[in-house]
């Protein structure tokens, strides 16, 4: 599928200006939609190329620039910022009724603050997050819970070898999200690392970020519609 990129600015609630990268189909729209929240570590390459592959699917993906503010901002600041990045969103030739969020890293964390703030969020999908954020991160809300308030469907990929957020954590949060009912489902992959999915990641692996982005968009297009191939 033809694709195209292109790079900007949005405004977040407080007036600062948030640097985007959008790619989405050449073909008209409105297309489903996709915001890419990605992690601390790495270039942004690797999440340019991450908003182009979701573009080659059939999706409009729009790149949040959230490191503007450093590397560990503020819950207030993230939700400011995640309410730009929506409305900026909303604004491109995206189907308003398919809405959906990938995060990555610290990422998930995001991810997670936005499925919960904002109702017209359809999917979520979260590779190498967090079920607890880090003893050196500052103080904000916890991923594990916030994943007891969420009502739409969700999808987490992690590694068993990652060593920012180990295995144990997630095993503990699967199991407490399982009795809570909520609609999120779990796929682990034997030996990886954190950043598994992303290239510029120093736990990149090639192999599988192939089967989880496989994995991932058997998740959104089966939710969106979307058929294979398109």
């Amino acid at each position: 599928m033809s694709i195209r990129t292109l790079r900007g600015t949005y405004p977040s609630v407080d007036g600062t200006s948030i640097p985007a990268f959008v790619a989405m189909p050449e073909s008209a729209g409105p297309h489903p939609a996709v915001l890419i929240l990605r992690g601390v570590a790495g270039p942004e390459d690797g999440y340019t190329e991450i908003a182009e592959r979701l573009a080659s699917w059939g999706y409009l993906a729009l790149l949040h620039g959230w490191k503007v503010r450093g590397d560990d901002p503020p819950d207030s600041i993230v939700e400011a910022d995640l309410a730009g990045a929506l409305a900026f969103l909303r604004s491109l030739d995206a189907d308003p009724a398919r809405l959906a969020v990938f995060g990555f890293c610290r990422g998930g964390v995001h991810a997670l603050m936005a499925a919960t703030a904002h109702v017209d969020l359809r999917l979520v999908v979260i590779f190498h997050g967090f079920a607890f954020r880090p003893e050196r991160a500052r103080p904000g809300l916890q991923p594990y819970d916030l994943t007891q308030k969420i009502s739409l469907p969700t999808l987490i990929l992690h590694g068993t070898r990652d060593e920012q957020a180990p295995v144990e954590g997630m095993r503990k949060l699967e199991e407490s999200v399982r009795k809570a009912s909520r609609p999120i489902d779990f796929q682990y992959y034997e030996g990886a690392r954190h950043g598994f999915a992303v290239r510029t990641h120093p736990g990149y692996d090639a192999p599988t970020a192939q089967v989880s982005f496989a994995e991932a968009r058997r998740f959104i297009d089966g939710a969106f519609g979307l058929q294979r191939g398109q």
